[in-house]
């Protein structure tokens, strides 16, 4: 085996540890404040060298729920955690939890009511009219789900060459890239309330039109609000019938 064939081996193999591991952690397997096993154990315990656990190690430290000391290594409560925790949370069953996804979307609502703002307050006359033809066409085709996916994608990218905000971005791609594929991945069927969200699109079209960020701001907030609702009835659904599949599997066995 080569030495670039030793390195990636052994990255591979503490991803798989550093996973395992995560996944006990989060489980409430290692409480916080507890101390992991010893590199010798963790080694003997994966059948592997202990650079492999150390660095499945530093993998943990790095999502901010291990810290690494002289000592040993101990684990961190979730809550301070980094970001790039949230993906093994909701990865934590087959299913997200319901009330974890709607922290998400409340959260990402709340960034992107803000980064709507600030662009309606810095915006050319030229970059409103876009955003208001933008929302203009969301809130004509608002049954479809995928066209106003891609409108959504639009007027945030727009959003983010108008502003300036690099804190503010790297938090959205951050909450986007652990959230928004797992969601989809889902395949969950979410509609919507026609009526409610239309009306929305709508009043977001016309703060656009008038420059007028509190009802931009109150807009998206509605729509995300609608959004939220969905999805999380959209997953307790979701669960349910995973849970009716899964009993009547353990019966038949």
């Amino acid at each position: 085996m080569t030495l670039s064939s030793d390195v990636t081996h052994i990255k591979s193999r503490a991803e798989e540890i550093s996973a395992i591991l995560c996944d006990e952690i989060l489980r409430g397997q290692y409480r916080a404040g507890e101390r992991l096993p010893s590199e010798r154990d963790l080694a003997a315990r994966f059948e592997t060298n202990r650079g492999a656990v150390r660095e499945s190690l530093k993998k943990l430290e790095q999502l901010g729920i291990a810290s690494i000391k002289p000592g040993g290594v101990r684990v961190v409560p979730v809550e301070e955690a980094s970001l790039s925790i949230l993906g093994p949370l909701l990865d934590l069953e087959e299913v997200p939890n319901a009330r974890l996804v709607g922290h998400v979307l409340q959260v990402l609502g709340a960034l992107i009511a803000q980064s709507a703002r600030s662009a309606v307050e810095a915006a050319t006359e030229e970059e409103l009219v876009q955003m208001q033809v933008l929302a203009e066409t969301m809130a004509h085709s608002a049954e479809d789900t995928d066209a106003s996916q891609q409108l959504w994608k639009e007027l945030g990218r727009l959003f983010a060459s108008i502003n300036h905000n690099l804190v503010l971005h790297l938090i959205l791609n951050g909450l986007k890239t652990q959230f928004v594929s797992r969601l989809v991945g889902l395949g969950l069927e979410v509609k919507l309330p026609l009526q409610p969200n239309t009306q929305s699109l709508q009043n977001l079209a016309r703060g656009f039109a008038r420059r007028d960020p509190e009802m931009v701001t109150l807009a998206i907030n509605h729509h995300f609000t609608l959004l939220r609702t969905c999805v999380q009835q959209a997953l307790l659904s979701s669960g349910a019938a995973t849970n009716r599949h899964t009993s009547r599997n353990s019966v038949n066995v």
